[in-house]
């Protein structure tokens, strides 16, 4: 009786201490298994200050050039706003007209301009940043005009005067406009900036004609300006 008890004793013991060997043996399992906080933490990245996407940016200039006449000075410039520069296509379009006493003439200028702007500093949230500009691309200038004129070898009307005609008269001019300049801008969100920008502005005359009476005549010229700038600019950016 006593050595069946005592071997009854010894499964008994035997079985609670493999019961307990498994069950640690399962905990250790699930603390080793992956997802249980073993692994260490993934680092967020920093912010670096605005978002980076589709970029809208408005621009009015406090120095019109002889492009910018017609619309006073404004601009826009379309494209992408990437982690530490910009690139986008400079879009520029005015008219003036002018009427006095039946003669008439109007002024048109387009501009399209390819833009980058490079940061070469920035502030440690990275909202502030200053950068450089450079941009070259192609503009057209138009005239037309309507003008009164008498010719001089007219034949005399019964009250002894000339009748006065009118002329229709174009003339065009293309243009190489480059910009250099330096500037900056603060992110008040990560969307939207406002900025400030100075430099030169340089003017290149590549070819010109006029038209009048359906003759078109090309004019065999060449010119040049520069011109210092400054603008200010607020900067939309459509992304995360």
């Amino acid at each position: 009786m006593i050595i069946r008890w005592s071997l009854g004793a010894a499964v008994l013991t035997g079985c609670v201490t493999l019961t307990g060997v498994s069950q640690a043996d399962e905990g250790f399992a699930v603390k080793a298994s992956p997802g249980e906080g073993i692994a260490p933490a993934i680092a967020k990245p920093e912010n670096d200050g605005h978002a980076e996407g589709l970029m809208i940016q408005a621009r009015v200039q406090s120095q019109s050039s002889l492009l910018s006449l017609a619309g006073g000075g404004t601009g826009f410039l379309v494209g992408y706003q990437g982690p530490s520069y910009s690139v986008g296509l400079g879009l520029g379009l005015g008219r003036v007209g002018i009427n006095s006493g039946g003669d008439s003439a109007a002024v048109t200028l387009f501009q399209v301009a390819p833009t980058a702007i490079i940061d070469v500093w920035r502030s440690k949230d990275g909202r502030a940043r200053a950068n450089v500009v450079a941009s070259a691309g192609f503009a057209r200038a138009s005239l037309d005009a309507t003008v009164t004129v008498t010719s001089s070898d007219c034949v005399p009307s019964s009250s002894n005067s000339c009748a006065p005609t009118k002329s229709d008269g174009t003339a065009s001019a293309i243009l190489i406009p480059v910009t250099l300049g330096f500037g900056g801008d603060y992110y008040l969100g990560r969307n939207f900036a406002l900025g400030a920008e100075f430099g030169l502005q340089a003017l290149f005359l590549a070819s010109a004609s006029t038209s009048s009476g359906g003759n078109s005549t090309s004019i065999d010229a060449g010119g040049n300006a520069q011109f210092a700038y400054g603008a200010l600019r607020a900067t939309f950016v459509i992304g995360d």
